[in-house]
């Protein structure tokens, strides 16, 4: 059974289609907003489950889709196991999480370890045109590039009605381009950490985020330094990068800076929401900024499409 395809009915590739497709099924979303950077290991599905868990201990009606397919870990953060295994043929069902965050994530479909999915190049299957990539005939696990998984998480989740959709992405600046051709999105927040190398990726982010019409919202510093119980100080961990200078040069607010917080790493192993068991905590009210900033997206969303044309 082919599980995959970003083949028309026709046998025909065709990228307005995808699009479309993909607007209609997302008709219901309020705000879409998704979590990019340029290197690895900068604590994006941390920061997606908690933005989101703060959100809709808020009130609003949130979704998240876990688009790090090599290594989904939204569904652990928040206490979920895989329950069943999604074909998406018709429509992908999202799973029920904590607070009523409706979940997409690659681990969920493959009802197991590991993902029956052979990834390939992008570019390996990519009609003459530009057109989306193509999952070719496979008698065993099916063949998808990054792109096809990620225009059928969007094009057939069926999340219905929500307020915001956050898309946690894989890392490197070509996910994000990739999720810009596909969807107009409302917001990216940047995450990064310290050092001189990962705010000199965040400046070549944000000018690419700008060449594909992907507004990038704010940067987001994790690890920024280590708050130890009795040091009553913030201390840094490596030497800084001039993220201030670069957020001024491309006039980008840096939503929070998030030291790092041994609780916060143990409730994201233990699948623990850290704003809702921590929220009095220096690291709890900087999550809870930074998911403000995201609110303020959502409101205005809200209003534009509660207000009618003139």
């Amino acid at each position: 059974m082919r599980i995959f395809s970003d083949i028309d009915n026709d046998g025909s590739v065709d990228p307005a289609g995808v699009r479309d497709r993909i607007r209609i099924n997302l008709s219901g979303v309020g705000a879409t907003i998704a979590l990019a950077s340029a290197r690895g290991g900068v604590g994006k599905s941390m920061l997606a489950v908690n933005i989101a868990a703060a959100a809709a201990m808020k009130g609003r009606k949130v979704a998240i889709i876990d688009a790090d397919l090599n290594s989904p870990s939204v569904a652990a953060m928040l206490g979920m196991k895989p329950q069943r295994r999604y074909p998406m043929i018709e429509g992908i069902e999202p799973v029920a999480g904590p607070h009523g965050l409706r979940v997409v994530s690659s681990d969920q479909l493959s009802g197991g370890e590991p993902p029956p999915i052979s990834f390939v190049q992008d570019h390996d299957q990519i009609d003459g045109n530009g057109g989306e990539p193509v999952a070719p005939a496979s008698t065993g696990p099916v063949e998808l590039s990054y792109r096809g998984a990620l225009s059928r998480m969007l094009g057939q989740s069926q999340f219905g009605a929500v307020d915001l959709l956050i898309i946690d992405l894989a890392t490197g600046l070509d996910r994000l381009h990739a999720l810009a051709s596909m969807v107009a999105l409302d917001g990216v927040v940047l995450l990064t950490h310290p050092s001189a190398q990962d705010t000199s990726a965040a400046r070549q982010a944000m000018k690419i985020g700008r060449a594909i019409g992907a507004p990038i919202v704010g940067i987001v510093e994790n690890m920024a330094g280590f708050n130890c119980d009795g040091c009553r100080a913030v201390r840094p961990l490596w030497p800084e990068g001039d993220l201030n200078g670069i957020a001024r040069e491309a006039a980008v607010p840096i939503l929070g800076r998030l030291a790092f917080e041994p609780r916060l790493a143990d409730s994201t192993d233990r699948g623990l929401l850290f704003v809702r068991e921590y929220a009095s905590t220096p690291t709890g009210k900087v999550l809870a900024d930074i998911a403000g900033h995201i609110d303020v997206i959502v409101a205005a969303r809200t209003r534009a499409v509660d207000t009618p044309a003139s």
